[in-house]
């Protein structure tokens, strides 16, 4: 009886462990090229989260939000700011647009900088802060990702993007 306490306990801990993981990874085979796709996907709040996106030609970094498009989302001058520890802090020109139904996003597709970024998240130990500023409506957000899990997720996520 205490044996199967135990076992339970250990599988409980590591489930809970799983669950708040701030970093994720997801793949599936791509049919155009051969290779795959790849999203990695870091939580910053229940609304909010950093995603990388790759297939056999892109690569691109999202910050998106849980919410409807509005008109005039599309205008401004979009900046996304991401600084891991103590790293320079990475500025992107984006555009904003609509994700799906659910979500929009403010996106980049600067591929040298964003494979710079992802290689500081692999090696991330205390934080990650990320900021949207739009410079024309003096409009700033920001927020903060753990690292738990992001050395695993990179690692994964550069695999299957075969950016190793």
């Amino acid at each position: 009886m205490l044996k199967l306490s135990f076992v339970a306990a250990v599988v409980g801990m590591t489930v809970s462990s799983l669950a708040c993981a701030g970093w994720m990874t997801t793949t599936k085979d791509d049919i155009f090229s051969g290779g795959q796709t790849a999203m990695l996907i870091g939580e910053i709040d229940p609304y909010h989260a950093l995603i990388f996106d790759c297939d056999s030609e892109n690569l691109t970094l999202s910050l998106i939000e849980q919410s409807k498009w509005k008109e005039g989302m599309s205008r401004g001058n979009w900046r996304l700011l991401v600084k891991v520890d103590q790293s320079q802090i990475r500025d992107f020109a984006a555009q904003s647009s609509q994700r799906n139904e659910k979500y929009v996003q403010i996106v980049t597709s600067d591929r040298d900088s964003i494979l710079e970024l992802l290689k500081e998240i692999r090696d991330a130990n205390t934080n990650i802060q990320i900021g949207m500023q739009v410079k024309d409506a003096d409009f700033k957000w920001s927020g903060t990702a753990s690292p738990s899990g992001s050395t695993r997720e990179t690692d994964r996520f550069l695999q299957a993007c075969k950016l190793k």
